[in-house]
C-alpha cells in the first residue's frame, strides 16, 4: 500500500493529483505510520534497534511527504477524517508535521540508551500522533 503511495506522489505533482488520490495518498500515510509506530515499540523492547531505527527514518520521511497532502480542495470528500481547522490553522498543522519528522529522528539517537524505553516513544513518537489525532482529526 505505501509502495502504492509512493507511487501515486512520487510520479505526480499534487497538482495533478486528483482530491480522491489526494486524501486517500494521506490517508494511506498516516495508516501506514500508526502500524509502523506499532512495529517501531515491539522492535525497540525486544533491543532491536537497527530495524526499529530504519522505521523511525521511514516515518520521518513520510510526515514530511504529508506536508504537501493538505491542499485547500481536499478539506471534504472521500471519507477524510481530517478535520478544517487544520486549513485554518495551516502553519501550526505543518510545524507539527515537521516537528513528528523531527522527533523520529532523534529518537533514533536516543533510544537506544534510554533507561525508560516507554517513556521515550512515548515522548517521541506516540505523543506526536496523540496530537495530531487531538486536535486535527474526527474523534472515532
Amino acid at each position: 500500500m505505501l509502495s502504492l503511495c509512493i507511487t501515486v506522489v512520487g510520479t505526480k505533482s499534487v497538482a495533478d493529483q486528483s482530491v480522491e488520490e489526494i486524501i486517500k495518498s494521506r490517508k494511506a500515510i498516516f495508516s501506514k505510520n500508526y502500524s509502523t509506530a506499532k512495529r517501531v515499540q515491539a522492535l525497540s523492547s525486544n533491543g532491536d534497534f537497527d530495524k526499529a531505527k530504519e522505521l523511525m527514518i521511514e516515518m520521518s520521511g513520510n510526515y514530511k511527504t504529508l506536508l504537501g497532502l493538505f491542499p485547500e480542495n481536499t478539506q471534504e470528500g472521500f471519507k477524510t477524517e481530517s478535520l478544517p481547522i487544520i486549513w485554518l490553522e495551516k502553519d501550526s498543522f505543518n510545524s507539527l508535521m515537521q516537528k513528528s519528522s523531527d522527533n523520529m529522528i532523534k529518537l533514533t539517537s536516543l533510544i537506544e540508551d534510554s533507561d525508560d524505553i516507554r517513556a521515550t516513544l512515548r515522548e517521541f513518537m506516540w505523543s506526536s500522533c496523540k496530537a495530531c489525532h487531538s486536535k486535527y482529526r474526527m474523534p472515532h
